[in-house]
């Protein structure tokens, strides 16, 4: 157990469990937890990401949290995030994501950075709503799903903020497979199983020269990027703090 990541190693694959009431939302405590699960399963056959949760895998960044932090802060948070998402990118080994519900925001960028996402057929939804907040998505984050889904999907998913169905999502490449709910679990382990099996240095090799172009915009973007300018903007404070609100009320 890491914190809020329930780490268990089975069969040679890390089992990296995301167990954050509510919603696995990213507070700095669980971008610390989960970039350390990831940096200590280097010796694993592969990694599986899942949740705790049957109906979600994250709804996102804790903005109850983050609209409380000032510039300096909320600059590190930001910085940490990516740094995990560029992690989980460029691991050596296999990392396979398994939805059982919605991934949202910071919770698909996470997915996204996967080798492979696996969802559970029924209601879940996928999406990058940054964009209702007032905000852009950080531009090296847009690199992950430039590499994943190709540049026009890319901007749709952004640009829009729309959600789409896992079935949608798999049509357009971002879910490599739809599998019942019931058979989520055995069916993403056994395929973290299959490609822990794959010879280690082939496969690091190929992810090294398939993603390194990625990676290269990925450390370009990072320069220069007015995301935060926007995150502290009259109108997105405004939008931020109405959902911050709403969600306070609900919960």
């Amino acid at each position: 157990m890491s914190g809020l990541v329930r780490v268990e190693r089975r069969e040679g694959v890390a089992v990296l469990t995301l167990d954050r009431p509510r919603a696995n939302a990213f507070s700095p405590e669980l971008v610390r937890d989960l970039s350390a699960a990831i940096a200590a399963s280097t010796n694993a056959g592969a990694v599986l990401l899942t949740s705790s949760s049957p109906g979600m895998f994250s709804a996102g960044w804790d903005l109850t949290h983050l609209v409380g932090l000032d510039r300096g802060a909320f600059d590190a948070f930001v910085t940490s995030y990516c740094d995990l998402v560029r992690h989980i990118f460029s691991f050596e080994r296999p990392v396979v994501a398994a939805l059982p519900g919605h991934a949202i925001a910071g919770g698909l960028i996470i997915a996204a950075a996967a080798d492979e996402r696996i969802a559970a057929a029924g209601k879940g939804e996928l999406g990058l709503s940054e964009v209702l907040l007032g905000v852009s998505v950080p531009a090296c984050l847009l690199e992950i799903f430039r590499h994943a889904v190709g540049p026009r999907a890319m901007e749709r998913l952004a640009a829009t903020g729309e959600n789409v169905s896992v079935e949608a999502a798999h049509d357009m490449g971002l879910v490599d497979r739809v599998v019942p709910a019931e058979a989520l679990a055995e069916e993403a382990f056994a395929r973290a199983l299959f490609l822990a099996g794959r010879p280690a240095a082939a496969h690091a090799s190929i992810k090294s020269r398939s993603r390194a172009a990625a990676l290269a915009r990925f450390d370009q973007a990072r320069g220069g990027d007015p995301f935060a300018t926007l995150w502290f903007s009259d109108d997105a404070q405004s939008r931020i703090r109405a959902l911050v609100a709403r969600l306070t009320k609900k919960g």
